[in-house]
């Protein structure tokens, strides 16, 4: 078995357990925010794309790592954001909703905006970007998988709810051996990059979450659900924009941002939300937030 079928594989699981995690009510209760959804799944469209470019612009980082960052900017929201709401008991539901939203427009806009980004970022001549293909591995490792897993779900519902834990173990252990596959066979790249990825991940990452926070204040949204829109702008997709970079341009190399990009930024954000956590817990009044 090659690398790049046994990414598919896991990619493919780790987007079927996100649908096990999608029940109709929360959907039912999220999509009565029309105007949040549509505003924050637009915002990420437009806003982080803008974001990577001035971070290339600015860093003039590695090829491998600007195309990383393009690729991690067009992606989806990532599954990771649903877990860092929960930690900090914020409104799982409405992260659900726009992470769903989001893969679903990801299927015409993700590329779309990529094929337009890299001339942008990297030169007319950089390389083809196959719009066609792209769209093709997204339903078949995004929306067919999601699908698979909201439909288990909806046909066992028990199952799925007794076994929430096991299932969310699962997942993070495939995302575990995912990373710890592509750092193994990109070692060397992985020692050569680490100081650029570093700066990359935490800038783009502090200005998601700013833009997130922003976009949430102009759509009125409530403290607790401008924090939700911040981490759902701030965490992305990283398995899909991996699986594009192996499979789709085979460049293996392409991927290693996104491995930086989950490792880097996990700590951040659990820093942030339990931060969060304890002082929406605090006794004191005038210490609650959201």
């Amino acid at each position: 078995m090659t690398l790049e079928t046994l990414f598919a594989i896991i990619v493919f699981l780790m987007m079927a357990i996100v649908g096990t995690d999608i029940t109709r009510g929360q959907l039912d209760a999220s999509l009565r925010m029309r105007r949040a959804l549509a505003g924050g799944t637009l915002g990420q469209l437009v806003l982080l794309p803008m974001l990577a470019l001035l971070m290339i612009w600015l860093l003039q980082p590695h090829p491998a790592l600007a195309v990383g960052l393009l690729l991690i900017a067009v992606s989806p929201g990532g599954v990771l954001s649903n877990y860092y709401c929960s930690v900090a008991r914020l409104n799982v539901a409405f992260s659900i909703a726009l992470t769903a939203v989001s893969g679903v427009v990801a299927l015409a806009a993700m590329p779309l905006l990529f094929a337009a980004l890299v001339p942008a970022a990297l030169g007319l001549e950089a390389f083809r970007v196959p719009v066609g293909e792209m769209t093709a591995r997204l339903v078949l490792f995004l929306l067919l998988p999601v699908a698979l897993g909201m439909a288990l779900r909806h046909r066992f519902p028990a199952v799925f709810e007794r076994g929430r834990r096991l299932v969310r173990v699962f997942g993070f252990s495939l995302l575990a051996v995912f990373l710890a596959l592509l750092f193994a066979d990109q070692r060397e790249a992985v020692a050569a990059l680490f100081g650029e990825a570093v700066v990359l991940t935490a800038g783009f990452t502090l200005l998601a979450l700013l833009a997130g926070w922003v976009s949430g204040r102009v759509l009125s949204l409530d403290p607790g659900d401008r924090l939700v829109l911040a981490i759902e702008f701030g965490v992305r997709n990283a398995g899909i924009a991996a699986l594009l970079a192996v499979t789709t341009f085979q460049q293996r190399e392409f991927a290693v941002f996104s491995a930086f990009f989950v490792l880097l930024q996990a700590p951040l954000l659990l820093i942030a939300v339990m931060l969060r956590r304890r002082l929406a817990d605090s006794p004191d009044p005038g210490l609650r937030v959201g």
